[in-house]
């Protein structure tokens, strides 16, 4: 028994040490995962401080396959646009790809030997498309890099669809590219264990910006200690183009437009959906291909857009007949079909404020509402902005013949004359509102002092909602631009977030930071440690923590109209 009992007990030492060994050796591998990761995300944050050297001083100029896109060496593909309205033509889009595929049928691509192709679809400038095969299955990591020593270098990791995220064959949208110098490209394979299996180098020119955009912004640092956010920041501004800026405030990407307009770009499904005008919407997948392209028929985009999820799209709008308001219409869009129709009009919604205006004016067409943001927010549901009004409207039944305001978010002295529309505007109620950071010369967050519980919105932008935990209640932020009816003499913008009650009929300002004023466009986004705020009136855009403290702030030479900030994992990158 006793020698029973001895075994069982050197059995169970055994197991015990055997757990202990293996727990630390994944505790070891966890932590190497986790080293591993921080570097790549430090590679990927776009700062020279940040990256150990450059990758294309680690090259000999003997291992560099040049690429030429013109002239009796041309070895890569380009492709000819009359214009910018022909780079969204599906038609044209189409034909691209057919070329590229026949190229593809007709001979092998290597690593080494790999198809290029310059922009080939026309909606960046500042990429490549490359395809090639490798023997055995593998992942894509890339790297840009130029001789400049205050540009830093691009590093990604290419997407794949394949399970596993490894695979044989390597078809590519490379961006990052720097316009107006010779860009160094380094393709790193990597094996399903993490191990460089095989890497080459190319070089190409860039062509400048064709839009005309900054190459490097003017970039100041901020005090901040917290880590800048990765990602490239989309750029609406007066270019006909959507640029993307990194951290550096280096230019790495140039999507042309039609028009000197845009507000936003969302990704659906497996594209990016945007203003390719002010006439139309295009859906562009990751190799840049246009697979969609819908004219917004009878009516011109006039502000945002927002995506419902389901497929339709809710674009604010002004009808393209004489005398019609500006702003005043918000059209739905289906992508399936391209099917567009009017879902809302603010002139007959409103007709006694409109009738006012119109009065006042003397004129029929005036510019008394100014939609300038929308949310969709359940089944024929929306959330809008109006800037003339200081008024965010809940409107449901849309597309009905009876639509319906459910409530209006706004100072209820807006509707002294309309008893009607007074008694739809909420109720506010005190809370604890937070009013973010101290004032330092080094932060563009600012104390402010305010003699009641708080201000209602004047003149606001961007709304962002997000449904919350408890029933009937969500969260909504927004730029509060204090412009307009009601502004006060703050000479002050603000990101607001509400809590909003639609049970209680309440709403409750639950953060509120100050910035430098912007009265004309302009955007704040929360992210998880930081705020990113365009002030549109500066031409400028900065990143800040979640204390206030600026990270860093870059100057455009142009007007911004907002600003939006993405990783584009899923999309571009993995």
């Amino acid at each position: 028994m006793k020698g029973k009992m001895k075994v069982i007990i050197i059995i169970l030492v055994l197991l015990l040490v055997g757990t202990g060994v293996f727990l630390w050796k994944m505790n070891q591998i966890s932590t190497q995962l986790s080293e591993q990761e921080q570097e790549r995300l430090a590679e990927e944050r776009d700062l020279v401080e940040e990256q150990d050297g450059k990758e294309i001083d680690q090259i000999n100029s003997v291992d560099i396959i040049p690429l030429y896109l013109k002239g009796a060496d041309k070895n890569v593909v380009t492709t000819d646009f009359k214009n910018v309205k022909e780079i969204y033509s599906e038609k044209k889009s189409s034909e691209v790809e057919e070329n590229l595929t026949a190229i593809k049928k007709n001979k092998s691509f290597s690593l080494q030997e790999p198809l290029w192709a310059y922009n080939p679809y026309g909606t960046n400038r500042d990429s490549m498309y490359v395809y090639f095969t490798t023997s055995g299955n593998c992942y894509c990591r890339y790297t840009v890099s130029v001789k400049d020593e205050d540009i830093p270098d691009f590093t990604r990791t290419a997407a794949i669809e394949t399970a596993g995220g490894v695979t044989k064959t390597h078809e590519y949208q490379i961006i990052g590219l720097v316009p107006g110098e010779t860009n160094y490209i380094t393709l790193h394979m990597y094996n399903s264990d993490d191990e460089l299996s095989a890497k080459q180098t190319f070089s190409v020119d860039v062509p400048s910006s064709k839009a005309g955009a900054q190459q490097k912004l003017q970039t100041e640092d901020g005090r901040s200690k917290t880590t800048i956010s990765n990602g490239l920041y989309a750029v609406f501004e007066k270019k006909k183009a959507i640029l993307l800026y990194d951290n550096s405030g280096i230019l790495r990407g140039e999507i042309p437009t039609i028009d000197n307009f845009g507000m936003n770009m969302e990704q659906v499904y497996d594209t990016l959906l945007f203003a390719s005008g002010k006439g139309q919407l295009s859906q562009v997948n990751a190799l840049g291909q246009v697979t969609k392209t819908i004219a917004t028929s009878g009516y011109t985009q006039a502000g945002e857009f927002c995506y419902d999820g389901g497929g339709n799209v809710y674009v604010i709008a002004t009808a393209n007949q004489k005398g019609a308001a500006p702003a005043s219409k918000i059209i739905k869009v289906e992508l399936e079909t391209g099917e567009v129709s009017q879902m809302l009009d603010m002139d007959t919604l409103l007709s006694k404020v409109y009738k006012k205006a119109v009065k006042k004016a003397k004129k029929s067409t005036v510019n008394w509402v100014e939609l300038n943001s929308v949310q969709v927010v359940g089944a024929n549901s929306l959330l809008i902005s109006s800037k003339k009004l200081s008024s965010i409207f809940k409107v449901s039944n849309v597309g009905s013949l009876l639509p319906k305001i459910n409530y209006i978010i706004a100072d209820k002295k807006i509707y002294q004359s309309y008893k009607s529309l007074k008694k739809k505007v909420l109720t506010k109620v005190s809370g604890d509102e937070q009013e973010e950071a101290a004032p330092t010369s080094e932060s563009i967050l600012e104390t402010a002092q305010e003699t009641e519980a708080f201000a209602s919105q004047y003149g606001q932008e961007a709304l962002c909602y997000q449904a919350a935990s408890e029933e009937g209640q969500y969260d909504l932020s927004l730029l509060n631009n204090n412009a307009g009816t009601g502004e006060k003499g703050s000479k002050k913008s603000y990101y607001y977030q509400y809590r909003v009650d639609e049970t209680a009929k309440t709403y409750q300002l639950t953060k509120k930071l100050a910035f430098d004023q912007t009265k004309k466009h302009g955007n704040i986004l929360e992210q998880e440690e930081s705020y990113i705020y365009c002030n549109s009136d500066k031409k400028a855009f900065s990143e800040v923590d979640d204390t206030g403290k600026l990270m860093k702030q870059f100057k455009a030479n142009a007007a911004v109209y907002r600003v939006t900030k993405s990783d584009f994992k899923g999309f571009w990158f993995q």
